[in-house]
């Protein structure tokens, strides 16, 4: 089986999982990049330069149609796309013997473009794509996406879906449930990024040095972008106003547009137990996690998936998230963790109480999320694709 997978770049919580794939025997897999990305880049939500520090082409075949970005934003310009799309097609025609089913990560109209020119070469297609119905759209909008979906579709073979929501989405826009298979996301697990166990303990006793973090504290732990869709003044403010006990700690990890935001709510409150740390990289991100006893999520509309939540499950964690990220009926379907209406932050401080209060619930939803890591680990994915591209072979 010749598998080609088109993707806009480098995404960080990918490159386990075609590294996997990679050792299929039977599998000529390669991965198809528009750009590539420099290691250490501006990212625009996170305001900054940032290197996540994770060796992105190791292990895996791979190409990239331009030579260098420096910055994430110019990726996704309109005229960078049809840039893409030219390159993308010539490309494809000119490859058109290596390979025999593409996956296009995402409704791009590159890759939609592209879906219409492999159909008239009679070559598969499968889409993955992180999308959901949530948000609050004007009716002109929703017709042109009504539009937009269900014409891509027609080119579309198949439809991975990552979760419930992602499933319904495609279903809204007129796909027979049975081209839907459920394929997880797989997480960027520990044992790609460390080398031992002797490594990653290493990190851990520098994370808690660096910040006076006890090693029996009990932490709350935000990590992400911060920016308004993330909402971590929402997190701060129901920390605040709660009366969770001073043995627990809010951790802030990231970096965006928000954060003298994020530090002048903590000095203005003179709160001892909040803890604000930065953008951390994959092995700091990673190490944050296993330190942690509760990871939150609270965003608004336009958060996607909710990846930082899939990371923390194989670090025994439980996990809070608002009724807007993506992951959130997986949540209550698999017993990871609370969600709360996302336009009351009396209930996250009511979610947030309970679980700090509750040490068998706590307990209980750790020990949850830790086995759901299982089905999300990236051997477990890769053995799920290999079986779903092999089935009509068999």
């Amino acid at each position: 089986m010749k598998f080609l997978f088109i993707c806009s770049h480098q995404i960080q919580n990918l490159i386990p999982l075609f590294v996997e794939l990679e050792k299929k025997k039977d599998l000529d897999f390669k991965v198809l990049y528009w750009e590539k990305l420099d290691a250490f880049h501006f990212d625009h939500e996170f305001n900054s330069k940032i290197n996540f520090n994770v060796n992105r082409f190791e292990g895996y075949r791979s190409h990239c149609l331009s030579k260098r970005k420096e910055n994430s934003n110019s990726i996704f310009s309109f005229f960078n796309k049809f840039y893409v799309t030219l390159k993308l097609l010539i490309y494809l025609f000119k490859e058109r013997q290596n390979y025999e089913t593409v996956l296009i990560y995402g409704y791009y109209f590159p890759h939609i473009i592209s879906s219409i020119f492999l159909k008239l070469l009679k070559k598969k297609i499968i889409i993955r794509s992180i999308s959901y119905n949530l948000g609050n759209k004007n009716f002109a909008k929703k017709i042109l996406r009504n539009i937009y979906y269900r014409f891509s579709n027609i080119f579309i073979d198949e439809f991975w879906s990552v979760c419930k929501l992602n499933t319904d989405f495609f279903k809204t826009f007129g796909v027979n449930q049975k081209k839907i298979y459920l394929v997880e996301s797989s997480q960027l697990n520990k044992n790609f990024v460390f080398i031992n166990e002797n490594d990653f303990m290493n990190q851990r006793e520098k994370i808690i040095s660096q910040n006076k973090i006890l090693p029996k504290q009990k932490i709350i732990l935000f990590a992400g972008k911060l920016i308004k869709k993330k909402r971590p003044l929402l997190l701060l403010e129901a920390f605040i106003e709660s009366k969770i006990s001073n043995e627990w700690l809010l951790l802030i990890s990231g970096d965006g547009y928000y954060r003298d935001k994020v530090l002048d709510i903590i000095d203005r409150n003179k709160k001892k137990n909040i803890l604000f740390v930065g953008f951390q990289n994959i092995r700091e991100i990673l190490t944050l996690y296993s330190l942690s006893d509760i990871i939150v999520l609270p965003s608004d509309y336009g958060e996607t998936h909710g990846n930082v939540l899939l990371e923390a499950t194989q670090f025994n964690c439980a996990l809070v998230a608002s009724d807007r990220v993506g992951l959130y009926p997986e949540l209550i379907n698999n017993n990871l963790g609370l969600v709360f209406d996302a336009e009351k932050k009396s209930e996250l401080i009511k979610k947030l109480e309970h679980l700090t209060n509750d040490k068998n619930l706590l307990n209980k939803l750790k020990k949850n999320s830790l086995e759901y890591s299982k089905k999300i680990q990236p051997e477990y994915i890769a053995n799920k694709i290999f079986k779903l591209l092999n089935k009509n072979e068999i």
